[in-house]
Protein backbone atom coordinates (compact mmCIF):
# COMPACT_ATOMS: atom_id res chain seq x y z
CA UNK A 1 0.00 0.00 0.00
CA UNK A 2 1.28 3.45 -0.89
CA UNK A 3 1.12 5.51 2.31
CA UNK A 4 2.23 8.78 0.75
CA UNK A 5 -0.38 11.48 1.35
CA UNK A 6 -2.56 9.12 3.39
CA UNK A 7 -3.44 9.63 7.06
CA UNK A 8 -2.90 6.99 9.73
CA UNK A 9 -4.32 7.12 13.24
CA UNK A 10 -1.96 5.33 15.64
CA UNK A 11 -3.00 4.57 19.21
CA UNK A 12 -0.45 4.02 21.94
CA UNK A 13 1.81 6.31 19.94
CA UNK A 14 3.93 7.77 22.73
CA UNK A 15 6.45 4.93 22.92
CA UNK A 16 7.33 1.40 21.84
CA UNK A 17 5.63 -0.09 18.80
CA UNK A 18 3.33 2.93 18.47
CA UNK A 19 6.23 5.34 18.22
CA UNK A 20 7.90 3.03 15.71
CA UNK A 21 4.73 2.81 13.59
CA UNK A 22 4.57 6.62 13.56
CA UNK A 23 8.22 6.90 12.58
CA UNK A 24 8.12 4.33 9.79
CA UNK A 25 4.82 5.57 8.36
CA UNK A 26 6.05 9.18 8.39
CA UNK A 27 9.18 8.05 6.56
CA UNK A 28 6.87 6.82 3.79
CA UNK A 29 5.10 10.19 3.58
CA UNK A 30 2.07 9.28 5.69
CA UNK A 31 0.34 12.00 7.70
CA UNK A 32 -0.44 11.03 11.28
CA UNK A 33 -2.89 11.31 14.14
CA UNK A 34 -1.06 10.27 17.28
CA UNK A 35 -3.14 9.08 20.24
CA UNK A 36 -1.99 8.16 23.75
CA UNK A 37 -2.24 9.32 27.35
CA UNK A 38 1.20 10.97 27.36
CA UNK A 39 0.56 14.09 25.30
CA UNK A 40 3.91 15.70 26.16
CA UNK A 41 5.85 12.74 24.76
CA UNK A 42 3.68 12.73 21.63
CA UNK A 43 4.25 16.45 21.10
CA UNK A 44 7.98 15.84 21.11
CA UNK A 45 7.61 12.98 18.65
CA UNK A 46 5.30 15.04 16.44
CA UNK A 47 7.83 17.89 16.24
CA UNK A 48 10.56 15.47 15.25
CA UNK A 49 8.46 13.81 12.56
CA UNK A 50 7.28 17.11 11.09
CA UNK A 51 10.84 18.33 10.74
CA UNK A 52 12.34 15.07 9.56
CA UNK A 53 9.64 13.73 7.24
CA UNK A 54 7.66 16.88 6.34
CA UNK A 55 4.29 15.31 7.15
CA UNK A 56 1.24 16.64 8.97
CA UNK A 57 0.97 15.34 12.52
CA UNK A 58 -2.03 15.81 14.83
CA UNK A 59 -1.75 14.92 18.52
CA UNK A 60 -4.75 13.92 20.63
CA UNK A 61 -4.40 12.89 24.26
CA UNK A 62 -6.79 10.13 25.30
CA UNK A 63 -7.02 7.38 27.91
CA UNK A 64 -8.53 4.50 25.94
CA UNK A 65 -9.61 2.70 29.11
CA UNK A 66 -12.35 5.36 29.39
CA UNK A 67 -15.49 4.99 27.28
CA UNK A 68 -16.01 8.74 27.36
CA UNK A 69 -12.43 9.41 26.25
CA UNK A 70 -12.80 7.11 23.25
CA UNK A 71 -15.99 8.90 22.19
CA UNK A 72 -14.27 12.29 22.61
CA UNK A 73 -11.38 11.06 20.49
CA UNK A 74 -13.72 10.07 17.66
CA UNK A 75 -15.55 13.39 17.90
CA UNK A 76 -12.25 15.29 17.86
CA UNK A 77 -11.04 13.50 14.73
CA UNK A 78 -14.37 14.14 13.00
CA UNK A 79 -14.33 17.80 14.02
CA UNK A 80 -10.96 18.24 12.34
CA UNK A 81 -12.41 16.81 9.11
CA UNK A 82 -9.50 14.41 8.80
CA UNK A 83 -10.13 11.21 6.87
CA UNK A 84 -8.49 8.20 8.52
CA UNK A 85 -7.10 5.98 5.76
CA UNK A 86 -5.27 3.57 8.05
CA UNK A 87 -6.15 2.74 11.66
CA UNK A 88 -3.40 1.21 13.79
CA UNK A 89 -4.96 -0.14 16.98
CA UNK A 90 -1.69 -0.50 18.82
CA UNK A 91 -2.55 0.63 22.36
CA UNK A 92 -2.39 -2.25 24.78
CA UNK A 93 -2.34 -3.03 28.47
CA UNK A 94 -1.01 -6.15 30.13
CA UNK A 95 -1.40 -7.21 33.76
CA UNK A 96 0.99 -10.08 34.44
CA UNK A 97 -0.29 -11.20 37.83
CA UNK A 98 -2.52 -13.99 39.02
CA UNK A 99 -6.16 -13.06 38.44
CA UNK A 100 -7.27 -13.01 42.07
CA UNK A 101 -4.19 -11.03 43.15
CA UNK A 102 -5.19 -8.00 41.08
CA UNK A 103 -8.13 -5.61 41.65
CA UNK A 104 -10.98 -6.22 39.24
CA UNK A 105 -10.82 -2.63 38.01
CA UNK A 106 -7.26 -3.15 36.83
CA UNK A 107 -8.16 -6.39 35.08
CA UNK A 108 -11.10 -4.74 33.34
CA UNK A 109 -8.87 -1.93 32.08
CA UNK A 110 -7.22 -4.57 29.90
CA UNK A 111 -10.58 -5.46 28.36
CA UNK A 112 -11.39 -1.79 27.83
CA UNK A 113 -8.08 -0.90 26.16
CA UNK A 114 -7.27 -4.12 24.33
CA UNK A 115 -10.75 -5.04 23.11
CA UNK A 116 -13.50 -2.47 23.64
CA UNK A 117 -11.62 0.61 22.43
CA UNK A 118 -10.29 -1.34 19.46
CA UNK A 119 -13.80 -2.37 18.41
CA UNK A 120 -15.27 1.12 18.91
CA UNK A 121 -12.52 2.82 16.91
CA UNK A 122 -12.79 0.25 14.15
CA UNK A 123 -16.55 0.77 13.94
CA UNK A 124 -16.05 4.54 13.83
CA UNK A 125 -13.51 4.68 11.00
CA UNK A 126 -14.03 1.54 8.89
CA UNK A 127 -17.25 2.70 7.14
CA UNK A 128 -15.45 5.58 5.40
CA UNK A 129 -12.76 3.15 4.24
CA UNK A 130 -15.40 0.84 2.81
CA UNK A 131 -17.11 3.76 1.06
CA UNK A 132 -13.78 4.79 -0.46
CA UNK A 133 -12.86 1.17 -1.23
CA UNK A 134 -9.40 1.76 0.16
CA UNK A 135 -7.45 1.81 3.40
CA UNK A 136 -7.16 -0.66 6.20
CA UNK A 137 -6.78 -1.57 9.84
CA UNK A 138 -3.82 -3.02 11.71
CA UNK A 139 -4.75 -4.57 15.05
CA UNK A 140 -1.94 -5.49 17.43
CA UNK A 141 -2.74 -8.81 19.05
CA UNK A 142 0.05 -10.97 20.49
CA UNK A 143 1.50 -14.45 20.35
CA UNK A 144 -0.39 -14.75 23.65
CA UNK A 145 -3.55 -14.98 21.53
CA UNK A 146 -2.84 -18.62 20.68
CA UNK A 147 -3.01 -20.16 24.16
CA UNK A 148 -4.26 -19.44 27.69
CA UNK A 149 -1.72 -17.75 29.96
CA UNK A 150 -1.94 -18.51 33.66
CA UNK A 151 -0.59 -15.39 35.33
CA UNK A 152 -1.89 -13.19 32.53
CA UNK A 153 -5.31 -14.72 32.00
CA UNK A 154 -7.27 -11.63 30.97
CA UNK A 155 -4.45 -10.27 28.82
CA UNK A 156 -4.19 -13.45 26.75
CA UNK A 157 -7.96 -13.73 26.44
CA UNK A 158 -8.22 -10.12 25.25
CA UNK A 159 -5.55 -10.73 22.62
CA UNK A 160 -7.33 -13.88 21.43
CA UNK A 161 -10.38 -11.66 20.96
CA UNK A 162 -8.32 -9.24 18.85
CA UNK A 163 -7.01 -12.06 16.66
CA UNK A 164 -10.40 -13.68 16.04
CA UNK A 165 -12.20 -10.36 15.55
CA UNK A 166 -9.59 -9.21 13.03
CA UNK A 167 -9.67 -12.42 10.99
CA UNK A 168 -13.46 -12.40 10.81
CA UNK A 169 -13.61 -8.71 9.90
CA UNK A 170 -10.97 -9.20 7.22
CA UNK A 171 -13.16 -11.84 5.61
CA UNK A 172 -16.24 -9.62 5.84
CA UNK A 173 -14.47 -6.69 4.18
CA UNK A 174 -12.44 -8.54 1.58
CA UNK A 175 -14.70 -7.47 -1.31
CA UNK A 176 -14.50 -3.83 -0.28
CA UNK A 177 -10.73 -3.62 -0.82
CA UNK A 178 -10.22 -2.72 2.86
CA UNK A 179 -7.44 -4.66 4.52
CA UNK A 180 -7.53 -5.94 8.10
CA UNK A 181 -4.38 -7.39 9.61
CA UNK A 182 -3.87 -9.00 13.02
CA UNK A 183 -0.25 -8.78 14.14
CA UNK A 184 0.87 -11.24 16.81
CA UNK A 185 4.35 -10.34 18.02
CA UNK A 186 6.12 -12.02 20.90
CA UNK A 187 7.92 -10.07 23.63
CA UNK A 188 9.36 -6.81 22.28
CA UNK A 189 12.00 -4.74 24.07
CA UNK A 190 9.79 -1.75 24.91
CA UNK A 191 8.40 -0.01 28.00
CA UNK A 192 5.52 -2.53 27.98
CA UNK A 193 7.45 -4.53 30.58
CA UNK A 194 8.26 -1.54 32.78
CA UNK A 195 7.44 -2.34 36.39
CA UNK A 196 7.82 -6.07 35.83
CA UNK A 197 10.79 -8.20 36.78
CA UNK A 198 11.61 -10.07 33.56
CA UNK A 199 14.15 -12.87 33.52
CA UNK A 200 14.19 -12.53 29.74
CA UNK A 201 16.75 -9.93 28.62
CA UNK A 202 16.23 -7.26 25.97
CA UNK A 203 18.52 -9.21 23.63
CA UNK A 204 16.18 -12.21 23.87
CA UNK A 205 13.24 -10.04 22.86
CA UNK A 206 12.44 -8.64 19.43
CA UNK A 207 13.32 -5.08 18.42
CA UNK A 208 10.43 -2.70 17.74
CA UNK A 209 11.84 -1.51 14.41
CA UNK A 210 12.10 -5.03 13.02
CA UNK A 211 8.62 -5.99 14.22
CA UNK A 212 6.91 -2.91 12.76
CA UNK A 213 8.70 -3.28 9.42
CA UNK A 214 7.47 -6.88 9.15
CA UNK A 215 3.93 -5.85 10.08
CA UNK A 216 3.82 -3.09 7.46
CA UNK A 217 5.18 -5.49 4.86
CA UNK A 218 2.47 -8.03 5.69
CA UNK A 219 -0.15 -5.28 5.50
CA UNK A 220 1.14 -4.30 2.07
CA UNK A 221 0.83 -7.94 0.99
CA UNK A 222 -2.80 -8.07 2.11
CA UNK A 223 -2.27 -10.79 4.70
CA UNK A 224 -4.77 -11.45 7.51
CA UNK A 225 -2.35 -12.55 10.22
CA UNK A 226 1.36 -12.03 10.75
CA UNK A 227 3.61 -13.33 13.53
CA UNK A 228 6.59 -10.99 13.22
CA UNK A 229 9.99 -11.29 14.80
CA UNK A 230 11.99 -14.27 15.93
CA UNK A 231 11.44 -17.72 14.44
CA UNK A 232 10.96 -19.13 17.93
CA UNK A 233 7.81 -17.04 18.36
CA UNK A 234 6.25 -18.55 15.23
CA UNK A 235 7.28 -22.06 16.26
CA UNK A 236 5.71 -21.48 19.66
CA UNK A 237 2.35 -20.55 18.15
CA UNK A 238 2.34 -23.76 16.12
CA UNK A 239 3.12 -25.74 19.24
CA UNK A 240 0.16 -24.10 20.97
CA UNK A 241 -2.11 -25.40 18.23
CA UNK A 242 -0.70 -28.92 18.01
CA UNK A 243 0.31 -29.94 21.53
CA UNK A 244 -2.08 -31.21 24.26
CA UNK A 245 -3.86 -28.35 26.01
CA UNK A 246 -2.69 -29.31 29.51
CA UNK A 247 0.91 -29.31 28.35
CA UNK A 248 0.52 -25.94 26.63
CA UNK A 249 -1.07 -24.47 29.76
CA UNK A 250 1.92 -25.51 31.90
CA UNK A 251 4.52 -24.36 29.38
CA UNK A 252 2.79 -21.01 28.86
CA UNK A 253 2.60 -20.42 32.61
CA UNK A 254 6.37 -20.94 32.76
CA UNK A 255 6.86 -18.32 30.05
CA UNK A 256 4.80 -15.81 32.02
CA UNK A 257 6.97 -16.45 35.06
CA UNK A 258 10.02 -15.56 32.94
CA UNK A 259 8.41 -12.25 32.01
CA UNK A 260 7.44 -11.42 35.58
CA UNK A 261 9.20 -13.32 38.33
CA UNK A 262 6.62 -12.18 40.86
CA UNK A 263 4.21 -14.77 39.42
CA UNK A 264 4.03 -17.93 41.51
Amino acid sequence: MDFKGKTALVTGASSGLGEEFATQLARQGCNLILVARSQERMNQLADTLRQRSKVNVNVIGADLSSTEAVERLIAEVNSRAVKVDVLVNNAGLGVFENFLDTPLERQMEQVDVNARALVVLTRAFAPAMVAARSGGIINIASNAAFQPLAGAAVYAASKAFVLFFSEALSFELQKSNVRVLAACPGPVATKFFAGMNPKMTAKQMDRAGVVVAEILRAFDQGRRVVIPGKLGVRIGTWGARLMPRNMILRLAAGTVQQLNRKIA
